[in-house]
């Protein structure tokens, strides 16, 4: 499915699809039916075409067209792969790039995106929830959510697999960019892929699980990789919420009910966001990642302890991932976001004082800071951690704290796109063989 959206209503408006030969052959092109869009409201109109069915790998190029002349609006292509049998050969991986949790952290999630599209050439992209932080926000959706993923080309040539996170889902069904099925599976070559909703405690989701893991087409498949936004096993998270709020038993039912499932029937890798940080561990033949840190506020207090875990990584980051015949590789790479607001020529002009955050912000932020030498500053002060949390830019403080409103970042735009520069060139800090096909 190729969802678009356009600010107007387009009359005959069809999608079309063929695919791309390297040899000069006759090119058969499909095309849809007229498209009717979905009104949300006077500027915000959406489309949704479907292309197929497929049933041959390769390259295809679809194209938006307008009008009895069939005019190209937007032309992109992408990769198919259809389902093999286990033991199939595959004579290149399927590469795949992974986010989850950016809601309100757009200006991270933009250099991620912007990261991810420099380094690969993904076939696929998986988010993980949590894609906005407010999900009846119209605007959020546009800037924090699609213009990332589509500034660099990437939306546009690799399909999406997505769950629904606690703060994109509605729990009316009245959103229109959150309808469709709540849970579903599908495959990819090699690899049956199942997504979950970890906000629907249903008995309906557990029996259709049990039926999934137990199905052909899932003990065929030579890996099979659950998406659910709220991991089984989480140890970080705020602490009051998590003990005196009572947010430790959010999706308790993915631990108690699913993983029982995921163990018994042979998962071989569970995908998870919503706590803020990045985990690996494996725990029996199942291996677990958190994978949240692609612009939500980090979060650096451990509530749990789990003790299977063994990489744990507190900074922002995307994971790429390479499928082939016996084996799929991981990697985790980061950008660490702290330097873009403690970079010293940036706060030269906008001031910052060391003994004013070094005792009360994150770890992360706190080793920043100590690479920075103190007579960088003067004595004028701007909370550090209200720059880094752009969720409350807006909020204003006590004069003495302050030296201008945080919502005007204009001065550290230029630094930011020079560390997401440098941060390109680093290496993954996270890259293994995550599974070996026996």
């Amino acid at each position: 499915m190729v969802v678009w959206e356009a600010n107007c209503v387009l009359k005959n408006v069809r999608i079309q699809w063929y695919e791309k030969s390297i040899v000069n052959e006759t090119i058969e092109i499909n095309t849809s039916d007229i498209l009717k869009p979905s009104n949300i409201d006077d500027s915000h109109h959406v489309y949704k075409g479907i292309i197929g069915p497929l049933t041959s790998v390769g390259n295809y190029v679809y194209e938006i067209v307008h009008g009895q002349r069939k005019q190209i609006i937007s032309s992109h292509s992408f990769q198919f792969f259809p389902s093999v049998p286990d033991g199939t050969k595959l004579t290149y991986p399927i590469q795949i790039v992974a986010f989850a949790d950016n809601q309100f952290g757009s200006y991270v999630f933009d250099r991620l995106a912007r990261l991810a599209s420099r380094r690969h050439s993904p076939n696929f992209i998986i988010h993980a929830g949590d894609v906005v932080q407010e999900f009846d926000n119209l605007q959020q959706w546009q800037t924090d959510f699609y213009d990332p993923l589509t500034s660099y080309n990437l939306a546009q040539h690799a399909p999406l697999i997505y769950a629904h996170g606690n703060h994109d889902f509605d729990p009316k069904k009245s959103s229109m960019y959150t309808t469709g099925a709540l849970w579903y599976s599908f495959t990819i070559a090699n690899t049956r892929w199942i997504v979950l909703d970890s906000n629907i405690d249903d008995e309906r989701q557990d029996l259709w699980l049990s039926r999934e893991l137990t199905s052909p087409e899932t003990q065929n498949a030579s890996f099979k990789i659950v998406v659910v936004h709220i991991p089984p096993f989480m140890e970080f998270w705020e602490p009051v919420a998590w003990h005196e709020k009572n947010e430790k038993h959010w999706g308790e039912f993915v631990r108690t009910r699913f993983e029982p499932l995921f163990r018994k029937h042979g998962v071989d890798l569970v995908i998870s966001g919503h706590q803020h940080n990045y985990q690996r561990g494996q725990s029996d033949e199942t291996v677990y990642t958190i994978i949240g840190g692609a612009g939500g506020k980090l979060d650096f207090d451990r509530v749990e302890d789990w003790s299977f875990y063994n990489v744990l990584r507190q900074t922002h980051h995307y994971i790429f991932m390479e499928i082939w015949s016996d084996k799929i590789i991981w990697k985790a790479f980061d950008l660490e976001v702290a330097n873009w607001y403690t970079n010293i020529a940036g706060y030269r002009q906008l001031g910052l004082r060391y003994d004013d955050v070094i005792a009360e912000e994150s770890t992360t932020v706190q080793e920043a800071l100590k690479r920075v030498p103190r007579d960088e500053y003067d004595q004028r002060t701007l909370r550090l951690r209200n720059a880094f949390q752009l969720s409350i830019r807006n909020e204003i403080l006590p004069k003495d704290k302050w030296i201008k409103p945080v919502d005007d970042v204009r001065y550290l735009k230029p630094y930011v796109d020079q560390v997401a520069f440098e941060e390109a060139e680093r290496e993954a800090f996270d890259a293994a063989k995550v599974i070996r096909k026996k």
